[in-house]
């Protein structure tokens, strides 16, 4: 044998070695064999690759980069280099960068399943679910996994969430212990409220891998679509056994995943004063992963005097969303002499009319990274003196965030319109007319009462439809009166069912419509109780309307005889929408804040004709409203002539402005 092949043999049997090695997860024995090759043989591509796919592994992410560019100008046509660089700029948060490194690859390597699999991903960050869908699928076609499949699950959830639990299930059953699997089909079945299914599977999880997150995950759910009154309770009560014992498991987590965790949201339509229940689940979060609660430097320092207030405003939905539509015309009307504006755009960023808006109208904007540890130091080192979180419970990123002191003043309002019960929340702002004197019981941050304002948002107007739809052109019952309730199915309380049974046995031509809204197995479980209640005759007159964007939604509005508000839970968006186009909304104002804006905003009006005083009421109000033309004619005039007052209304930021420099001057 010649001294070439031996030194071929040589170094083909080192690489062999190094590479058992690697996979045997021994990284630092591994990387240095593959260093002693390339000290041997200076040349050897795949172990110097292998070097920077340890550097990836142990997330060295800036070695990882310039070992893969390096690697990349020396041998252009080496697909995996490309792909493994798309990994790594994904990671650091490069989305665009990412696709571009995987579309190399592919171009090199044109059945790459890998890397179709990694632009999937890479197109997912950027939003572009359809461009991922497609390269999910095709990374399937050539290998049939269950990563594949998870990943196709991925894009479709938001989208076709039968679709997404169905290549879940697939790829459970091509590896019963993919756990990412496990956990996500878990998930969409507790959002599809199958939560007894979701159980199942999360204890199949659980056994693959004892994962915290996924047992808290299953401790604290509740069901999206309440049952009946006696879930409510039922729910309660559970939550309530399972924080007790999941506190006397003494349980540690050092870090908290924003991916598996998620939030209570569903409580906040109990209608139930939920600030036991939330505090207590904060204190659980608290105990098991202390650092939640790190504090920025600055905060313990004292503010130094004058200058302008920094604010920042955070959020997921600072987008085409109710929060965005709520929270852009405050950002943009601020006083800039007094106050600096900084927003803060929770990850997954979305592009559009609405966030473009907010980035134009703000001092600065950040897009902060998926790491909750990475976020907290980059909005400390801005050194704000208040963070306005726009919601806190709809998504886990910024309620984990907001157990942190990353500001001296942090406040939430009515976005999500609940308590949050986490310390370092320190107000939640409100209105005097949306709260009864005793509220301050019901929030565990301190309550900061607005004055007189008919919403808490300064609210653009919204145009009217060009051209408004009539009814013959939109999917509601064409026949007899038109009951419209526009609210999201979970907003449903079973005290809402009386309601609705009234108005279809008082109005024989009654036609009542809810809008299919949210996950497809909601409207199927609202029917089965709104069933047991109306009987199999009534029922027959209620209906869901597919979800209408834009025009089509408020020429709906307009189509309505009448528009019912729901119950323990108003709408906000919703009823600005309504009455901007004169439709006549009636209400039932509860006790709780997240029951009362619809009366607000008439209240600020002068209208008080469709507020009701029981369910009663509420129905000979709604059947009288849709009978009597001659009456709603005159509600709709005296809509049109004082619904000016909800819109673009200066006092709204002079009333946050006076919230702002208040809380900051008893600092």
């Amino acid at each position: 044998m010649s001294e070439t092949a031996q030194a071929d043999d040589a170094k083909i049997a080192a690489f062999k070695a190094a590479l058992a090695t690697h996979q045997a997860g021994k990284l630092a024995e591994a990387e240095a064999a593959y260093r002693d090759i390339l000290q041997r043989w200076p040349g050897h591509v795949e172990s110097f690759h292998h070097v920077a796919i340890i550097a990836l592994q142990r997330n060295d992410l800036e070695q990882a980069e310039t070992l893969l560019r390096r690697l990349t100008q020396a041998v252009p046509q080496m697909a995996p280099a490309w792909s493994n660089l798309g990994v790594v700029l994904l990671r650091q948060g490069r989305a665009e960068e990412a696709a571009a490194a995987q579309r190399e690859a592919l171009k090199i390597q044109p059945d790459f399943a890998g890397a179709m699999k990694n632009l999937g991903n890479a197109l997912r960050e950027l939003g572009d679910m359809a461009g991922a869908e497609a390269e999910f699928r095709r990374a399937i076609e050539l290998v049939p996994d269950a990563d594949g499949y998870n990943n196709l699950a991925l894009a479709l959830q938001t989208r076709d969430a039968m679709g997404a639990i169905a290549a879940l299930r697939q790829a459970v059953t091509l590896d019963p212990r993919h756990h990412k699997a496990l956990s996500s089909l878990a998930n969409m079945l507790r959002l599809q409220g199958r939560i007894e299914e979701a159980r199942q599977v999360w204890d199949q999880a659980i056994a693959v891998r004892p994962d915290i997150g996924l047992q808290l995950m299953r401790g604290l759910t509740v069901n999206p679509i309440i049952r009946s009154r006696e879930d409510i309770e039922q729910s309660r009560q559970g939550l309530l056994a399972n924080i007790s014992a999941l506190r006397l498991a003494g349980l540690n987590h050092p870090a908290i995943d924003t991916e598996v965790f998620s939030t209570n949201f569903f409580m906040a339509y109990h209608g139930r004063n939920n600030r036991d229940l939330h505090s207590r689940i904060a204190a659980l979060y608290a105990a098991i992963c202390p650092s939640l609660t790190w504090t920025a430097p600055h905060c313990q320092r004292k503010r130094p005097a004058g200058g302008r207030i920094k604010v920042g405003f955070l959020s997921q939905f600072m987008r085409r969303h109710s929060i965005g539509r709520t929270t852009r015309g405050l950002i943009a009307e601020l006083d800039e002499s007094r106050f600096e504006s900084v927003a803060l755009f929770v990850p997954p960023f979305i592009d559009d009319e609405i966030s473009r808006f907010i980035r134009d109208a703000a001092d600065h904007h950040i897009m902060l990274p998926k790491k909750l540890d990475e976020a907290r130091r980059q909005i400390a080192a801005l050194e704000l003196d208040v963070l306005f979180y726009q919601d806190i419970g709809m998504e886990p990123y910024s309620y984990f965030l907001a157990f942190s002191r990353l500001a001296p003043v942090q406040c939430v309002s009515f976005g999500h319109p609940d308590t949050t019960g986490i310390p370092n929340m320190d107000y939640f702002i409100s209105n005097d007319l949306f709260e009864l004197p005793e509220a301050d019981a019901h929030y565990s941050e301190k309550l900061f009462r607005l004055h007189d304002l008919g919403t808490l948002a300064y609210y653009y107007k919204p145009d009217t439809p060009d051209p408004i739809k009539p009814r013959s052109a939109l999917p509601v019952p064409q026949q007899g009166r038109f009951y419209l309730c526009p609210q999201h199915l979970f907003k449903l309380h079973p005290d809402f069912d009386d309601i609705v049974a009234g108005i279809l046995e008082r109005d024989p031509e009654a036609y009542v419509g809810f809008i299919a809204q949210g996950a497809p197995h909601w409207s199927e479980l609202i029917l089965q109780r709104l069933t047991q209640r109306l009987g199999n005759k009534l029922i027959r007159r209620v209906s869901f309307i597919p979800s209408q964007e834009g025009p089509d939604f408020l020429s709906l509005l307009r189509a309505a005889d009448v528009v019912l508000d729901t119950v323990h839970f108003n709408g906000m968006n919703t009823s600005l929408e309504a009455l901007s186009q004169n439709a006549v909304v009636v209400t039932l104002p509860s006790d709780q804040q997240r029951g009362r804006h619809t009366q607000a905003m008439y209240r600020k009006m002068g209208i008080t004709d469709t507020i009701a005083a029981d369910a009663a009421q509420y129905v000979e109000i709604a059947v009288r409203v849709a009978n009597d033309a001659a009456w709603r004619s005159a509600l709709q005039a005296r809509i049109a002539a004082s619904n000016h007052v909800l819109f673009e209304d200066i006092r709204v930021v002079r009333e946050f402005e006076r919230f702002f420099s208040s809380a900051v001057a008893a600092l």
